[in-house]
């Protein structure tokens, strides 16, 4: 099988894109309700993982939305609850 392979300045701008994001920081800073806090980066790399850790917590979270931004190695989590559906 054939492999595709990118240029070299594909290669450079995905390297660079890369490196932008990465999380050298071992604690992120969660923005949530108001609240800011931090918890282990690791747990908030991925939405599934952050929702069952905040759930206990922050029932808001089950819809929510949720950004990430990486700034000098340092994430920062910010969730956002969205209006639910009124019952009828």
């Amino acid at each position: 099988m054939a492999q595709k392979k990118e240029t070299p300045a594909a290669d450079t701008k995905a390297a660079e894109e890369t490196s932008a994001q990465v999380v050298t920081d071992p604690k992120a800073t969660i923005k949530i309700e108001g609240q800011e806090f931090e918890l282990e980066a690791a747990l908030a790399q991925d939405d599934q993982t952050l929702k069952v850790v905040l759930r206990p917590h922050f029932s808001s979270i089950e819809n929510a939305n949720i950004t990430r931004d990486v700034k000098d190695g340092k994430l920062t989590v910010t969730v956002v609850k969205r209006a639910q559906h009124k019952g009828a």
